[in-house]
């Protein structure tokens, strides 16, 4: 499908991955419209749904949508976070498919994969053992949207299909700790301890655990990069980069972007999530894309957003 003359609906524009896609779709000057989570009373309105993407008849949709946030979230308000995914599998995808969209892609989580899968993660390892259990009740509910896009494609014959992100960052991201994800929250935590000039800082967890993380822009990059060429008939497809990061790592380089001279204390009392999440992403390779930012360089322009006021 060449996006160039296609109409695009964004679903969750008001997330980090859905504002990062409306901002890359400016940017290529592509027919583009939005869907928030506000004007489908929390993606609860089946009806208003159907009618907004009845109204925008879209030859692609990105579904960006549902609630998320760090392990804090996820343990405070499991149910929360379960019903907002499921809404919006349920919902979007429904209305989607009932409206005959030909073109649908689904951001997953890489929390859809088992706890224990062998490292780096393959597709073949969804549902091949229990969840993460900080977040098992979100996992289930993106996995949910994952099966509903093969289900829909076996029903319907549509193309619709789920990619698997690793960890995002960006500056599109809300910077609150409970809801913003890894870098962003531990950017926000940062930057006010170094207006306190505090002299340490605590950061959950032993800093051990290792993530694979991808700049908001990349992202958008290879979701338009996919609905151009990939054949959805070959079920979920990961995209990440090529390499991991401690926590530690990575809280010592956001340390470094923000300024703070302070030293950063591991909470080990905390829990640390899964020990290893790093997505095996050879087949996206085999297409032909790959990511353009470096880890600091994306922390850089992160920050720069950061710093910028907001309303």
């Amino acid at each position: 499908m060449n996006l160039t003359s296609a109409r695009i609906l964004i679903a969750g524009g008001e997330t980090l991955a859905g504002a990062a896609l409306a901002a890359e779709a400016r940017r290529r000057r592509l027919a583009a419209t939005t869907l928030s989570a506000a004007e489908t009373a929390g993606w609860a309105s089946a009806t208003a749904i159907e009618k907004a993407i009845g109204a925008a008849r879209p030859d692609v949709v990105f579904v960006a949508a549902g609630e998320s946030g760090g392990i804090g979230l996820n343990r405070a308000h499991p149910a929360r976070l379960l019903e907002s995914n499921l809404r919006v599998a349920l919902n979007v995808l429904g209305a989607a498919a009932r409206l005959r969209v030909p073109r649908l892609l689904y951001l997953a989580s890489s929390c859809c994969y088992p706890r224990d899968a062998a490292q780096p993660l393959r597709t073949d390892s969804l549902m091949t053992g229990p969840f993460e259990p900080t977040n098992a009740a979100y996992s289930a509910a993106k996995l949910a949207g994952l099966v509903h896009c093969e289900a829909v494609r076996q029903e319907h014959g549509l193309g619709f299909f789920a990619a698997i992100p690793s960890t995002l960052y960006g500056p599109e991201d809300h910077f609150d700790p409970d809801h913003a994800h890894v870098a962003s929250g531990l950017m926000a935590r940062l930057h006010e301890a170094k207006q306190r000039k505090a002299p340490v800082l605590s950061v959950w967890g032993t800093g051990k655990p290792r993530r694979d993380f991808l700049f908001s822009r990349d992202l958008a990059d290879a979701c338009f990069f996919l609905a151009e060429n990939y054949d959805a008939a070959q079920g979920p497809i990961n995209v990440g980069p090529d390499e991991d990061l401690s926590i530690a790592d990575v809280a010592e380089t956001v340390k470094q972007v923000v300024g703070f001279e302070g030293d950063l204390e591991f909470d080990a009392s905390k829990p640390d999530g899964a020990p290893l999440k790093r997505l095996d992403a050879a087949p996206l390779r085999a297409l032909g894309w790959r990511p353009q930012t470096a880890f600091a360089d994306g922390l850089r322009e992160t920050y720069a957003a950061f710093l910028k006021p907001r309303h």
